[in-house]
């Protein structure tokens, strides 16, 4: 009688591939493929918010006294000639711009046209298995796959598929793995991962 069983001679072979379908099944739920993860939201550059390090260019047009390429000090501030200190830590260019704007408006120049360039951006950093780790000049334009080349290429170790990228942002830190088209940050730290075979 058959009715709802599986004869002896069978049952290895059913055992078998029951077993094989479960393996499908659990293998298909824990996929973790790197493309399926959204990268980390990059913001764009005119969102960029100033930190110590960076390098800003302010031309006052028509007024170089009050022009200068100045850097933001470990305080946050930078120092415009006549101008004096300006808290710029945390602002975007626009911002730095209305500001410079008002206070030169207020004190020096009747309707004054300011321009604010970013002319260095914070590094960002590259560890782990590629040649020659460290610290590395933004430029615009740059991804994961740049960020290597620049740091003189994968090791022979290197998992080359995917990158660990830390980024700062208003929220806190966040830290992902990421895939090499992803675009880099100012200030980001790439970590690329040893392989294990």
């Amino acid at each position: 009688m058959r009715s709802g069983f599986i004869l002896p001679s069978n049952r290895l072979a059913a055992v078998t591939l029951l077993a094989f379908v479960l393996c499908l099944g659990l293998s298909a739920c824990g996929t973790n493929d790197i493309d399926e993860l959204p990268p980390p939201s990059t913001p764009t550059i005119a969102e960029y918010r100033l930190v110590a390090g960076d390098r800003v260019a302010v031309t006052v047009f028509g007024h170089p006294e009050l022009s200068a390429m100045v850097d933001i000090s470990d305080d946050g501030q930078m120092e415009l000639p006549l101008v004096g200190k300006i808290e710029a830590r945390g602002k975007t260019a626009l911002e730095l711009r209305a500001l410079v704007t008002g206070i030169v408006d207020f004190n020096y120049v009747i309707d004054p046209k300011v321009d604010i360039v970013i002319a260095r951006y914070q590094p960002f950093y590259v560890l782990g298995e590629v040649n020659t780790p460290g610290s590395f000049d933004f430029v615009l334009g740059l991804n994961l796959r740049k960020a290597v080349a620049e740091a003189g290429g994968f090791t022979r170790r290197a998992a080359k598929s995917q990158a660990l990228l830390t980024r700062r942002t208003e929220h806190g830190q966040t830290v992902r793995d990421v895939s090499l088209d992803t675009s880099i940050y100012p200030g980001d730290v790439i970590e690329i991962k040893r392989r294990w075979f």
